[in-house]
């Protein structure tokens, strides 16, 4: 019976790891999962190692206080691995971790194939490591269409499956009602995001409203957790027409909002692929600003300017990063976007055609079991 090593280490990857163990299973039924992973993925079966938060861990400093942690896990994962011996590898997202694993199984079970779904971003920063990855993956399952490519040619053999969002925001279209404004605002899920993005946003808001008094505001978080973090960090009046949103539901909120106000991250994709006018900000750990400054080697952080720009098209969101993103540089960029003027229309007509950039054959899932299988 086939063993594969599963591991995922925060929510994206559970995701993407429960799509691709559903559909596996389905077509592999004698496999057996062993690792680590969320609630997701223990429906599908897996019984986790241990809880998949001990490795939600982001930002360059961040992680410091969490090493002991850390390596205790790997510590664990590699005597997984002696002990049930798999068919196969396979790891998901959290990159940091994953290439540590990596290391340490490519010396335990050197034949033993390894393939890891979402790669890494090489591509942004320190592009040498991809020597290092060559020797640590047999195989990349990438979610971004440029990504296939960069790693190909490199030689290390990739595969574009497609970006989940795509397939799961299919029905949803910017719609929105010019008689009834509405700005989302997307500060992130992560507490430390929210520390940094919520109030932020929340006093861009209430300086938007002074010049647009019938604008409302949608607050769309992926949870409960996070908005409770959000009013904990930057409590809002009724006066402030602010209307919160959770889960799959907030899809539907983002496609009939006129604009939106997002951190960096999946969220600028979503928004992408449904079609609203966006604003896009960023702000991070002095520290790793200053080190990011240094080593990242791309010309923009949303993902819809990366994807057009490396498809020979012109970036769409405006980006304030750091010290460039202040509620009174926001508020500039976002009023004219509020009020439906010309740079609402000129972003919509960018944005035209980009879903067509991200689509593929098959949902994700169905591409990376694919290529998963190829390997057991």
């Amino acid at each position: 019976m086939p063993t594969i090593l599963i591991t995922a280490g925060e929510a994206s990857g559970d995701r993407l790891g429960a799509a691709l163990m559903e559909v596996l299973k389905r077509t592999r039924p004698n496999l057996t999962f062993v690792g680590v992973g969320g609630p997701l993925m223990e429906k599908q079966g897996l019984t986790s190692l241990f809880p998949m938060s001990d490795l939600a861990v982001m930002g360059l400093f961040e992680v410091i206080p969490a090493i002991p942690r850390i390596l205790n896990r790997l510590g664990q994962l590699v005597a997984l691995a002696k002990t049930s011996k798999p068919d196969l590898i396979l790891t998901v997202d959290s990159q940091d971790f994953s290439t540590r694993l990596a290391a340490r199984l490519k010396k335990q079970l050197p034949n033993t194939p390894h393939i890891h779904y979402v790669a890494p971003k090489v591509w942004a920063w320190r592009r040498s490591r991809v020597k290092k990855l060559k020797n640590l993956y047999t195989h990349l399952l990438t979610i971004l269409p440029f990504e296939e490519e960069f790693f190909a040619t490199a030689g290390l053999p990739a595969t574009y499956v497609g970006h989940p969002a795509t397939t799961a925001l299919s029905r949803y279209r910017h719609n929105s009602s010019p008689q009834n404004p509405t700005l989302a605002l997307l500060p992130g899920s992560r507490e430390s995001e929210l520390q940094r993005h919520w109030p932020l946003f929340l006093q861009t808001a209430r300086m938007l409203h002074r010049y647009v008094p019938n604008l409302s505001f949608v607050l769309a978080l992926p949870n409960a957790e996070a908005l409770a973090t959000c009013q904990k960090l930057a409590p809002w009046m009724d006066s402030d027409n602010i209307f919160a949103v959770m889960g799959e539901d907030r899809f539907k909120k983002l496609a009939y909002s006129t604009a939106a106000l997002s951190k960096s991250g999946t969220n600028n994709l979503e928004l992408a692929l449904i079609g609203t006018p966006t604003v896009v900000a960023y702000r991070m750990n002095p520290l790793t600003y200053q080190l990011a400054k240094r080593l990242v080697k791309v010309p923009f952080i949303s993902l819809p300017n990366l994807i057009l720009h490396y498809s020979g098209r012109t970036a769409v969101y405006p980006e304030h990063i750091q010290p460039d993103a202040t509620a009174e540089k926001l508020t500039a960029r976002l009023l004219p976007l509020a009020l439906g003027q010309a740079p609402a229309q000129q972003q919509a007509e960018q944005l035209n055609g980009f879903h067509k950039l991200m689509m593929t054959p098959q949902p994700p899932a169905a591409l990376a079991a694919a290529v998963v299988s190829k390997y057991i």
